[in-house]
């Protein structure tokens, strides 16, 4: 049993202990005062909040039945807690990333969140779907975990347009689409980028582009390799 599930089961048997206790004294024989009618009694309450936390750690810890995949754009924190190895603080992040940065283009992007790494993110192909927006699924095998956001629809680097100076991508040349090709940067970012680069000039730096809203320093870590801006 881990410590948030430890936690989890104080918090209701605490809940459940201290709505036991106040039905007895509200609701105990010769009581000169009883419930109003029509109007839940402090013990309900607790009782039903109780019940709330018992019912949200069995939905969380539902395991997975054979086949069973969730959509990684669409499910809540219960249903991402569920997945192995994430917990409810990953969860979270994972909903925040979602909600400031759009939706997951592929299960690869969940490199983004801090917390999962490649090999994580692989761990959970199999639990993951990923809707787009046409509706359709994409194989969740067909991306791996270090593949950049929407890399598929991207040229591939050694025939990149005049964004790549040689196998790398020129940050002052480069469009949203090729700079899609890094890893960590999706749609959204690489628009940001371009609309960076249009307001402030060129970089004169690669670490310039940390500037750019979204773009931290652990994102920046994996893409220096692959950027250049001669």
């Amino acid at each position: 049993m881990t410590d948030r599930e430890r936690k989890s089961m104080l918090r209701a048997a605490l809940l459940l202990t201290g709505a036991a206790v106040i039905r007895f004294v509200v609701v105990a024989p010769g009581s000169a005062e009883p419930p109003l009618e029509d109007r839940p009694s402090i013990a309900d309450s607790l009782l039903a909040a109780g019940d709330s936390v018992v019912d949200s750690k069995e939905r969380r810890s539902r395991p997975f039945a054979a086949g069973e995949t969730i959509d990684l754009n669409a499910a809540g924190e219960e249903e991402l807690d569920r997945l192995p190895g994430v917990g409810a603080s990953i969860a979270l992040r994972i909903v925040q990333d979602r909600e400031q940065n759009g939706p997951f283009a592929n299960v690869g992007e969940l490199v983004r969140v801090s917390g999962l790494g490649p090999r994580s993110v692989e761990k959970l192909q199999p639990y993951l779907r990923v809707r787009s927006a046409t509706g359709s699924i994409p194989s969740a095998g067909a991306v791996s975990p270090r593949t950049s956001p929407r890399a598929t629809k991207a040229p591939p680097r050694t025939a990149v347009r005049s964004g790549v100076a040689g196998a790398r991508i020129n940050l002052n040349r480069a469009t949203a689409e090729e700079l899609v090709a890094l890893p960590g940067i999706g749609v959204v970012m690489a628009e940001r980028i371009v609309a960076h680069r249009s307001t402030h000039g060129h970089f004169s730096k690669p670490e310039e582009l940390m500037e750019v809203s979204g773009v931290g320093a652990r994102t920046f870590a994996r893409i220096a390799p692959l950027v250049t801006i001669r």
